[in-house]
C-alpha cells in the first residue's frame, strides 16, 4: 500500500513567500486544520526554509477555513505510541512514549528559538497543540471570534502540558493552573488576559492587523533581527526556560500511561469504543458542559 501522509501533509500546511515574510497556513478546514503528525513535520521543514532563507523576516502562522488549529488530530493519537487499536495487545512501553515525546517536545523547542520574528494570527478554535503553537510564536493577534484553550488537558493529563514553564510565566502561577487545570476553552479577551496573545482586533481586520506588524518587522535590519532573536533566548535560558523542554516530554509520557479506577473517564478506551465525536463529547460532558470542542480535537 502506497503511503500518502506525505501527500496529505503536503496539502494540508500551504507555504508561501513575498515581500521578506514567510507564510505557513494550516489548510484542513473540514476538520477545523487539525494536525497530523506528518503535517507537523511539514511545518518545521518550513520554519527551517525560513530560517535559511535570507530574505524571510518574519514568519507568520495563519488558519484557512474559519479556524486557526484544532490541535492534534484525535484520530492519530495513540498511534505514535504503537498503541494496538483493538486494545488488547501490549501496552507500549515508557521507551516508546520518551523516545517519540522528546521528538515532538524539540519540535515546539524549535518554533520558540526559530532564529526569525514569529507571528500567529488566530481566529476561530485554537486548542491543544494549535494553542501550543501560539505559545511558542513571539507575537499573536486573535479576532474575536477566537476560541483558545487546553481542553485535552481533561483527557487524563490535568497539567503534564508541553509549555507548563511558559504558562507560568506567561500567566503567573495560579493562571496557569486554571488553564491546565479546569481547562476551560477563552474568548479572545480573557486569552489576552493569560498572556497567550498580544491583542484582539475585530475578526474581519485580523489579516491587516498582522500584515501591519509584519511589515514593521520587516522593515527591520537583518543583522537587528537577528541580534534581537539571540537577547531573547538568552533571556529564556536565563529563566530556566531550557529545562521545561526536558520535564515536558518526561512528564507528558508519563501521564500517557496513568491507571484509570472504574469510576474515572478513560478517553482512549472510549474512543476505541465508541470513535472520536462520542468520546470527545463524553470528555466534555463529564465536566459539567459539552462546549462543542471540535471533533478533530487536540492532545498535547
Amino acid at each position: 500500500m502506497t503511503d500518502t501522509s506525505n501527500d496529505i501533509a503536503t496539502q494540508s500546511v500551504l507555504y508561501e513567500k513575498k515581500d521578506g515574510k514567510a507564510y505557513i497556513t494550516f489548510n484542513r478546514p473540514d476538520k477545523r486544520n487539525a494536525l497530523t503528525y506528518a503535517a507537523f513535520d511539514r511545518v518545521m521543514d518550513l520554519l527551517a526554509d525560513a530560517e535559511r532563507d535570507d530574505d524571510i523576516r518574519v514568519v507568520v502562522f495563519r488558519g484557512d477555513g474559519g479556524h486557526f488549529c484544532a490541535g492534534h488530530d484525535l484520530a492519530e493519537v495513540g498511534s505514535e505510541y504503537g498503541f494496538d487499536p483493538s486494545g488488547k495487545g501490549r501496552r507500549p512501553s515508557q521507551r516508546a512514549r520518551l523516545n517519540f515525546d522528546r521528538r515532538h517536545l524539540q519540535q515546539f523547542r524549535d518554533l520558540l528559538y526559530c532564529s526569525k520574528p514569529t507571528l500567529a494570527l488566530v481566529r476561530g478554535y485554537c486548542v491543544g497543540a494549535g494553542l501550543h503553537v501560539v505559545e511558542a510564536c513571539d507575537l499573536a493577534i486573535a479576532s474575536e471570534a477566537a476560541r483558545m484553550g487546553h481542553p485535552e488537558q481533561k483527557a487524563g493529563l490535568a497539567g503534564a502540558a508541553y509549555m507548563t514553564a511558559w504558562n507560568i510565566m506567561a500567566a503567573g502561577p495560579k493562571k496557569a493552573r486554571e488553564l491546565l487545570l479546569i481547562a476551560n476553552v477563552l474568548a479572545p479577551q480573557e486569552a489576552v488576559q493569560m498572556g497567550l496573545v498580544n491583542k484582539v482586533v475585530p475578526d474581519d481586520q485580523l489579516e491587516a492587523a498582522g500584515e501591519e506588524w509584519a511589515d514593521r518587522i520587516t522593515g527591520l535590519p537583518r543583522d537587528a533581527i537577528a541580534i534581537g532573536k539571540a537577547a531573547a533566548h538568552m533571556a529564556l535560558d536565563s529563566l530556566g526556560m531550557t529545562s521545561q523542554f526536558t520535564h515536558g516530554y518526561v512528564m507528558h509520557a508519563l501521564s500517557t500511561n496513568i491507571r484509570y479506577e472504574e469510576d474515572e473517564y478513560n478517553f482512549m478506551k472510549q474512543r476505541r469504543e465508541k470513535g472520536v465525536r462520542a468520546a470527545t463529547h463524553g470528555r466534555e460532558s463529564r465536566f459539567g458542559k459539552d462546549a462543542g470542542e471540535p471533533e478533530a480535537g487536540s492532545a498535547a
